[in-house]
């Protein structure tokens, strides 16, 4: 007798999948409301950024929502993934420990890299690590 495949337990990469459909579709309205507000009034460097990273956590949640199935597209998230962090946490120590060093005194100068040099490095590393994958890992 045969199982019924209705009755199946998904397995992992089936709920990570869900839950990050979810979530990118839960993170649109945010990033969308961050673009249209540059649109509409004028550039806002703070605004930028933070709304660059949620558009950037929107397509990598869908990313891996519609693709994460194929090993290959999987591959290539890692190495995304992997270099956004790494080019990120370069910027954000940077952006942190550079101001105590040239500037002690400065008692807002942590903020650069919490707020500045590591959303940005973690946007540019995303940008190498996806532009370095296209070029490895074949379709």
């Amino acid at each position: 007798m045969q199982p019924d495949p209705s009755l199946a337990v998904p397995n992992r990469h089936t709920i990570a999948r869900s839950v990050a459909g979810v979530l990118a579709v839960l993170a649109a309205p945010p990033a969308l409301r961050d673009l249209y507000g540059l649109a509409r009034g004028g550039f806002d460097p703070l605004l930028a950024i933070f709304g660059a990273c949620t558009t950037l956590f929107v397509v990598g949640c869908g990313w891996f929502a519609l693709r994460g199935h194929l090993a290959a597209s999987r591959a290539r998230m890692w190495i995304v993934l992997r270099t956004a962090l790494v080019v990120g946490a370069i910027g954000f120590v940077v952006g942190f420990f550079g101001p105590l060093a040239w500037a002690p005194g400065a008692n807002q100068g942590p903020l650069l890299g919490i707020f500045i040099t590591g959303p940005i490095g973690v946007l540019l590393g995303a940008a190498l690590g996806w532009l370095y994958a296209r070029a490895k890992v074949a379709a």
